[in-house]
């Protein structure tokens, strides 16, 4: 049975000795006599979050209890032996101007700090971990920390930048400032942040944020959502060829630049729909535009795709598209999304970045300038005219993410918690 993107199982028998990890390997199930008790804090919504879902079934699984202190609704979740329990204390993310933000930002906090002390009463937590954004979610944490429960600070985007490019704030801005102390704060009262690319890592430990107790989980494909990772796809020689992206609708992601390549590609490759499945406050807007441009051939959702759904529709696609803009916030960035193609075997259109080129070369991908819509029309181009060379590109970078892959980032996430509850659950 599927729910909210995830696997539910029955609970497994209480003689049973072992269970499958999180890509079908066999482990020894824990002996201890009971899971962890772990809270986890974020403003987002469970359905929609597939890094919270990755890492919260992930200790279920095992048989560890999480309670998701969040946006979105109530319900409970068994999975593998444990159990996942959404409270939410929201029904949507802050949004609006900078203050409207901020506001937002710090009432959630207060409502989040009043439910983790109240669950914590009752639960007695053995781990609390804190999503950003924004970074000070840590502080909701206070009462278990003060009786030493540890904390995890998990940087899913460094705060001080996306702020200051999200509201056009200039670098050294007296508000970036004000976020990078923020950023401090919150990490000194963490155990340990974690982070999803070396980039992330090296960017604050550059400005002492983490330095010596830093763990890098990256966002890699689950198998249990995704299945085992794809042969390139062969396109059909005859119909349409649909080009995908799925995820943020912000500006920074430049989805309205992929649209607008399309005056360019309706001529050119009349083969070509684009399909745009995301969330965020500018979808009206980009679906205007799509209207405008080409209402036959490029389809924005008019609600969010929810995460149990993303793969039927990568298996659907045929070309995957990465639009992102540059600027100091994205250019730490390897998307989730690029991941997820490669996974499902698509060739992958990308903008030109610092933190994709980190991981994936130009023998990869398939790049352009980005923001530039006629480059991006071009690249789209080359991979229609060489299907064969899209099939190898796409192979390669197939090969890249075996060395990433979630088997290996959930082994080193379970290890963190471990090693952070060992002392507590020996005493």
């Amino acid at each position: 049975m599927v729910s909210g993107g995830l696997v539910i199982e029955e609970e497994a028998p209480a003689s049973s000795g072992v269970v499958a990890d999180g890509g079908g390997v066999l482990s020894t199930r824990r002996s201890r006599g009971r899971g962890l008790r772990i809270a986890m804090i974020h403003i987002s919504d469970f359905r929609l979050d597939s890094r919270i879902q990755r890492q919260a079934r992930a200790l279920a699984e095992r048989g560890d209890e999480v309670d998701l202190v969040c946006v979105g609704e109530r319900e409970e979740l068994r999975v593998g032996d444990g159990v996942i329990r959404v409270h939410p204390i929201a029904q949507s993310k802050a949004a609006g101007g900078a203050s409207a933000y901020l506001r937002g930002y710090g009432s959630f906090l207060a409502r989040a700090l009043r439910r983790v002390s109240a669950l914590d009463r009752q639960r007695r937590f053995d781990l609390v971990e804190a999503h950003n954004m924004p970074d000070l979610l840590t502080a909701a944490a206070l009462g278990p920390r003060l009786r030493g429960v540890p904390v995890i600070l998990n940087v899913h985007d460094t705060f001080p930048e996306l702020f200051a490019t999200k509201y056009g704030r200039p670098p050294g801005d007296r508000l970036e400032l004000l976020l990078k102390a923020e950023e401090r704060l919150s990490a000194a009262l963490a155990s340990n942040v974690v982070v999803v690319t070396d980039q992330a890592r090296l960017r604050l430990e550059g400005r002492g944020v983490g330095v010596g107790r830093t763990t890098v989980v990256m966002n890699s494909p689950d198998e249990q959502v995704f299945g085992p990772p794809r042969e390139p796809v062969r396109w059909p020689a005859e119909g349409p060829l649909r080009v995908l992206y799925h995820g943020g609708l912000a500006p920074r992601f430049g989805v309205e630049s992929a649209i607008r390549a399309w005056s360019r590609l309706r001529e050119r490759a009349p083969r070509l729909e684009l399909r745009v499945c995301g969330s965020g406050e500018d979808r009206d807007r980009l679906a205007a535009l799509a209207a405008q441009i080409d209402s036959e051939r490029i389809h924005v959702t008019p609600e969010p795709v929810p995460f149990e759904r993303i793969p039927d529709e990568l298996r659907a696609a045929h070309i995957g598209v990465v639009p992102t803009l540059h600027d100091r916030f994205t250019e730490l960035l390897l998307p989730v999304k690029l991941l997820e193609y490669v996974h499902m075997g698509l060739p992958v259109v990308a903008s030109r970045l610092p933190g994709i080129a980190s991981y994936f070369s130009e023998a990869d991908l398939h790049e352009y300038t980005a923001g530039d819509p006629e480059s991006l029309a071009r690249a789209i181009e080359s991979v229609c005219a060489n299907p064969e060379e899209a099939r190898r590109r796409a192979a390669r970078a197939t090969e890249r993410l075996a060395d990433i892959a979630w088997t290996r980032q959930r082994e080193r996430y379970l290890s963190l918690v471990d090693e952070l509850t060992a002392a507590r659950r020996a005493h």
